[in-house]
């Protein structure tokens, strides 16, 4: 046997090892662009600022805290708290509602021990005080 190829055998050989790159560069051309067009360039949620923006040029900071009433025993008579504000009736706790924004709403929370009656006068006076939203939130330790 000749270890030598006929110049015939030679030409085969390399027509079959040759790739068609016109055709090649067609799918990767498309497969550019087919990922171009399928990229999404919009920020992403983390990288967008925290802050809300409004016309206003900003959103306040008590727009974005809940009203909680909390209630409480005291003496073993029930009191009314927000925030600093403590109030023992219900004609006082109706007045100082009233001054509050009602767009939030108002939740209400009550110590274990607080009688279910000091509850209802807490959900009445918010509603007499005008607030739409009103929700009662039993206390962590219950």
């Amino acid at each position: 046997m000749s270890t030598k190829r006929s110049s015939k055998q030679r030409r085969k050989s390399a027509q079959l090892g040759a790739l068609p790159l016109t055709s090649m560069i067609d799918v990767v051309f498309l497969l550019l662009i087919f990922f171009l067009v399928t990229a999404n360039f919009s920020k992403q949620e983390h990288k967008l600022p925290a802050t809300l923006q409004t016309e206003g040029g900003g959103v306040r900071s008590s727009d974005l805290q809940p009203q909680i009433l909390q209630i409480r025993l005291q003496n073993s008579n029930p009191i009314f708290v927000m925030g600093e504000v403590v109030v023992d009736n219900r004609d006082s706790l109706e007045a100082f509602l009233s001054g509050l924004p009602k767009e939030p709403g108002v939740a209400i929370r009550s110590e274990p021990d607080v009688p279910i009656s000091a509850i209802a006068v807490a959900l009445q006076a918010a509603r007499n005080a005008g607030f739409q939203k009103r929700s009662y939130v039993p206390s962590d330790s219950q």
